[in-house]
């Protein structure tokens, strides 16, 4: 197995034929599909079940498409990083952030990088923290930014501790909290179990982190709704069906949706003793990073220092 056959089958799994990809490859069908026989042979397994109308991958067929994506940068960074070791950096850079922090940071990471590094094409990849840590293993991202939690423990990627941010309560509609806030407008947290609660899934990063510190406290919580998607998250809240836990980053309005960006949002920091959670920049232990890669990462940590003391964060820097 060769790169050639990687590229020969990365063109058949996205095109779904023969026909297709060899005219993505300039080259002919016959040949594609001994080379597609051949790498099947070596690996002792059907990529694609056939059909009339096309081929579509087999299960095994998908896990080797994850493999041959991360191969394929690889040696894509690796010809660029030679071709230009006296020359800014070159190549793709894809940079996974969270749904919370895209509002905030992503329009500033590409305008900087643009400038920058004209020559590397930086893609941003919006997800929540678990999923886009499953991706910087599996090789489908080069770098991400990600919280403390589920995503933090995660041993094939590198983390770097960036800023430390304190969680709020969030609503549309204040009178909800009113009655639980103290002389200064915060709320305890042991106030925070007579909310009901829009939140993400169980397995979501900033979940583990809410429920773990209150069960630390004996807090019990009223989580009346979940879903995986931060606008959504904010939608329901704003059409009244209970509060959320985010930062100060997340009521950009680049994070939430455009329905619940028309009305103004209230959030109020959790006390006593209050929520926190790290934010990392994240780079993989199993693959080596590109000078682009290496570059936009270097910005990406620059650009959420100076967010971090803006009041539209209110975080604290760690390095």
């Amino acid at each position: 197995m060769d790169l050639r056959d990687l590229r020969a089958f990365v063109a058949i799994a996205e095109t779904g034929s023969l026909t297709s990809a060899a005219k993505v490859l300039h080259s002919s069908p016959p040949s594609l599909s001994a080379r597609l026989k051949d790498l099947e042979d070596e690996l002792g397994t059907a990529l694609f079940e056939r059909w009339a109308r096309g081929l579509t991958l087999t299960e095994q067929g998908r896990e080797l498409l994850s493999h041959a994506y991360a191969i394929l940068k690889q040696a894509e960074d690796a010809k660029a990083s030679m071709l230009s070791r006296d020359r800014p950096p070159v190549g793709t850079v894809r940079f996974g952030v969270p749904g919370s922090l895209v509002g905030l940071l992503t329009v500033q990471l590409i305008e900087t990088c643009l400038v920058r590094f004209p020559q590397v094409r930086l893609r941003v990849v919006e997800s929540m923290s678990g999923y886009i840590a499953s991706w910087l293993r599996e090789g489908t991202l080069d770098a991400a930014v990600v919280f403390g939690g589920g995503a933090a423990n995660d041993r094939s990627a590198s983390l770097q501790p960036v800023v430390e941010e304190e969680l709020y309560v969030a609503t549309y509609d204040p009178a909800d909290v009113a009655p639980y806030l103290t002389d200064k407008g915060e709320i305890r947290m042991r106030d925070v179990q007579h909310l009901k609660l829009v939140m993400p899934g169980p397995e979501h990063g900033l979940r583990l982190l809410v429920e773990a510190t209150a069960r630390r406290h004996a807090i019990p919580l009223n989580i009346a709704m979940e879903i995986d998607a931060s606008p959504q998250i904010f939608e329901l809240v704003r059409r009244g069906h209970g509060a959320t836990i985010c930062s100060l980053a997340a009521r950009h309005p680049g994070s939430i949706s455009s329905l619940a960006g028309t009305t103004p949002i209230h959030t109020f920091r959790v006390v006593d003793p209050g929520f926190r959670r790290t934010v990392y920049l994240a780079t993989p232990l199993n693959r080596p990073s590109s000078r682009a890669t290496i570059a936009v990462a270097k910005v990406a940590v620059e650009t959420l220092h100076a967010l971090a003391a803006t009041d539209e964060w209110k975080a604290r820097r760690l390095r």
